[in-house]
């Protein structure tokens, strides 16, 4: 084969519309060819230099973009010139652009740096013969697993694990990250590779047992070859060396390896979830053999017989109650199960397949496993072993169900699991209510929602969904209707309490009302906070973060002070009012007069009272005395704070209410590359405005002054020239716009008159992007519409925006918000078309 075909098959192995038949093996085959023709030209087939192959390329595994790793052994006498070696044999493929990894060294040469590095040692594992003399390929082969295998095999398993530690820390949870790594991360190929190399180490070493039955080495096969083929895809996307699927390439992946167009968003999850399938059962098989080589290299090392790793109590299990016992010890213990027990559990399930009933005299086995403190870990095992699925039938539908969004860092399955995991480790010092809540992290109602909320994902309304089959699987399992009923109440609201913290404004009296006659009792609304609380944490970091739980915790108390005291009277509004007076007047600074000071909390309005802590009232006081002191610093005073914790700045804003203010500073904060998080609005009733705004900090936070500075600078410029105030465009690229383009739920749009007594509600959910807010509120600034206030967050990867607006000091008219609807979506979904 000449390097112009080999360079025409390679253009078309990397083409996207390849042939299925243009495999990892097939272009091996052809570089093989090419090998062998270069090498005939210098070298005598029948001498004493071998030509090898290794890595991927050894293993006939050559993807799209791959390396090409070529060992060439030279005799240690009698060897030809390396330099004219290499004019025939690299030269030609560095010309053609391919990245070829080399070397060129005699056997001995090569046996002594395999001793002192493992990571060339490894790489002689997976040597192929591509050209030479077959007997001194042999004899090499002999050389190496005397030499180096042999003496040195306890040490190999030892490194071979350290690595594989260090990978997983290193990539992370491959099988559960949202842009998995199909090479590197846990599940990944490396970990079929680390399998395929402890099973050479241990048949070069003369163990005859392998270290997996022909059933797991088959369902390994299978697992890497569609990981095989994602990865091929993903190159050939790609258009480059590239490993990590991120989240924009998942769409055209699932459609060139046959699931389905790119713009159906089922196609790209039923592709994740047997990528996640695949990458756990690569990932589950890696670690038998690494616990069984770490038993050989042990058993080697005593001189001893060895001994099987993890718990065996395979004569017990025939009764599947011992079988939860099992589960329940290993969980108290740490003490994984021994994979013989395992395969044992495993081959127990057909026969309880047979019995529709097998459940029920060990469901309370099972339910104090559930609301155990080692719940998880119990749980996690069940999942690996398939007895959770068999327990509970419906898991089995989502255990690996992926959801195709950028805040579900786990599918279905662990995802629930992780739930009850976050409540077993809830205490009574925990600092999301932790002296209210820890007493009932372990009721069996709220573990069974926690491991059940999610058991309806798929099409439709999951909460409902859930709720339904709940029911189903608790009355099968023999729990009374009282119980089945609260647990099918808390999966199907356990998205309410943090739908109404973001969505709503609880300063209307209406919002919490409605809420708690929902709920109607505080236990309910205890047991929905935990739940909501762990399964955000389970979801992921933008599920949960500091402007999400002061909500919530708000939501909470202002709830259940209606539950315990019912509605508040206005008898008893003046009353709290007063009392807050009361209390801001005890903190009146100094250098205040009591006239001036007065004069302040006569004008702040009853929910600015409400909503806001006494402290934050004094500074505020303070910031709105300067600016009024100092007319000539301009038409605003700005302050702001570093939060570490959130990543965040708060940005405090006083100034004069005048018409497109908050328009004007969400533009200035988006040409500084800040993205605003959380915003409470107010104008007191003299027009002063006091705006609080949680923004993300900069990139650098050692230029954090510089870049509040220039948002002031543009701030100034905007407030100053209306010409400048104009609609900023929202980049986005053409792969992210493929992924808002399966979102069926991409932008909703609602105005309702119905929440609030004095205003009209906006409510605007829609991808978070920058720039998003400062384009809608430039809208309604220039549609004549004033915004009074806005309660803005980022839950998850989506903007929750309820803002509160007027138009002529009254509300929307009916007959105007369908319109203003319209528009307001049409102009959202143009960002993203």
């Amino acid at each position: 084969m000449s390097i112009e075909t080999l360079r025409l098959a390679r253009d078309l192995y990397r083409n996207v519309n390849a042939d299925p038949g243009h495999s990892p093996a097939w272009f091996s085959a052809c570089m093989d060819d090419w090998v062998r023709t270069a090498c005939q030209s210098r070298l005598d087939s029948g001498g004493g230099t071998l030509v090898l192959a290794l890595g991927g390329y050894g293993r006939s595994r050559l993807f799209p973009y791959s390396d090409i790793d070529l060992l060439v052994c030279l005799p240690e006498s009698g060897a030809p010139d390396p330099e004219l070696l290499a004019q025939d044999l690299f030269l030609p493929l560095w010309d053609s652009g391919f990245d070829v990894g080399h070397g060129i060294r005699t056997v001995s040469e090569t046996i002594d740096l395999a001793a002192a590095d493992f990571e060339v040692l490894c790489s002689l594992l997976d040597a192929r013969l591509l050209y030479g003399s077959a007997d001194l390929f042999s004899d090499f082969q002999t050389a190496v697993a005397r030499d180096l295998v042999i003496p040195l095999r306890a040490e190999l398993f030892s490194w071979l694990a350290g690595r594989h530690e260090a990978r997983h820390e290193r990539f992370g949870d491959t099988a559960h990250l949202l842009s998995p790594s199909l090479k590197e991360g846990r599940g990944g190929q490396r970990d079929h590779q680390t399998t395929q190399w402890l099973e050479t180490l241990c048949r070069m070493g003369g163990d005859s047992l392998p270290l997996l039955s022909a059933s797991e080495r088959e369902a390994l096969s299978r697992s890497a070859d569609f990981i095989s083929m994602a990865r091929v895809a993903l190159h050939r996307v790609s258009k480059r060396k590239n490993d990590v699927l991120h989240l924009e390439l998942q769409p055209e992946i699932a459609q060139l390896i046959g699931y389905g167009p790119a713009t159906d968003r089922d196609s790209v999850e039923r592709f994740l979830s047997g990528l996640h399938k695949a990458m756990a059962e690569t990932r589950l098989l890696c670690r038998l053999c690494l616990d069984k080589a770490r038993v050989l290299a042990g058993g080697a090392a005593s001189g001893k017989p060895s001994a099987p790793a993890g718990l065996d109590f395979s004569i017990l299990v025939a009764d599947p109650a011992n079988v939860l016992e099992l589960f329940r010890h290993s969980a108290q213990t740490g003490i994984p199960i021994g994979w013989h027990t395992r395969r044992i559990i495993q081959d127990r399930f057909p026969a309880l397949s047979l019995d529709l009933n097998w459940q029920k005299p060990i469901v309370s086995r099972f339910e104090e496993i559930l609301c155990s403190a080692h719940a998880g870990h119990a749980l996690d095992q069940m999942l690996e072993v398939g007895f959770l699925n068999l327990f509970v039938p419906e898991f089995s539908a989502i255990e690996h169900l992926v959801q195709f969004d950028a805040y579900h860092k786990l599918p279905a399955g662990p995802h629930l699991v992780e739930t009850v995991r976050n409540l077993a480790a809830f205490d009574q010092d925990h600092e999301f209510m932790g002296d209210f809540l820890h007493a009932l992290r372990s009721d069996p109602c709220l573990r069974w929602a926690a491991l059940l909320h999610d058991i309806g994902k798929g099409n439709g309304d999951h909460a409902v969904k859930g709720a339904r089959l709940s029911r189903l699987i608790l009355e099968r399992l023999g729990y009374g209707d009282n119980f089945v009923q609260e647990c099918a109440f808390l999966i199907e609201h356990h998205l309410l309490l943090v739908h109404t913290a973001t969505r709503h404004d609880l300063g209307e009296e209406s919002v919490v009302m409605e809420l708690a006659q929902t709920l109607g009792s505080v236990r309910r609304l205890d047991l929905l906070t935990l739940l909501t609380w762990a399964d955000s944490m389970a979801t992921g970091p933008k599920a949960w973060n500091p402007w999400i739980e002061n909500l919530l915790r708000e939501t909470y108390f202002k709830t259940r002070k209606v539950l315990e005291h019912g509605l508040m009277s206005d008898e008893t509004l003046v009353h709290r009012l007063s009392t807050l007076r009361d209390a801001l007047r005890s903190s009146r600074p100094a250098h205040f007069s009591i006239r001036d000071f007065e004069r302040f909390l006569s004008v702040m309005p009853a929910r600015y009272l409400m909503q806001t802590a006494p402290k934050r009232i004094i500074e505020h006081i303070e910031q709105v005395r300067a600016f009024r002191e100092c007319p000539d610093c301009g038409p605003f005073h700005l302050s702001w704070e570093h939060r570490p914790h959130s990543r965040s700045l708060r940005v405090t804003l006083v100034s004069t209410d005048r018409p497109g203010l908050f328009a004007r500073v969400c533009a200035a904060l988006v040409r500084h590359g800040m993205s605003v998080l959380g915003a409470e609005l107010c104008v007191w009733d003299d027009k002063t405005v006091v705006d609080v705004f949680w923004v993300t900090e900069p990139l650098d936070m050692l230029y954090a002054d510089q870049t509040v500075e220039a948002f002031q600078s543009s701030l100034f410029g905007l407030l100053a020239d209306e010409n400048r105030l104009d609609q900023l465009p929202v980049q986005i690229t053409t792969r992210l716009r493929k992924v808002f383009a399966l979102d069926r739920d991409l932008v909703s749009v609602r105005l309702d008159n119905g929440v609030s007594d004095f205003y009209t509600v906006l409510s605007i959910e829609a991808p978070d992007v920058p720039g998003l807010l400062a384009t809608v509120s430039l809208c309604l600034y220039r549609l004549g519409v004033d915004l009074v206030f806005a309660k803005i967050a980022t839950q998850k990867d989506k903007a929750m925006d309820i803002l509160h607006i007027r138009e002529g000091g009254e509300k929307i008219p009916d007959s105007e918000c369908e319109s203003l609807e319209r528009t307001l979506c049409l102009l959202i979904r143009s960002l993203y078309a």
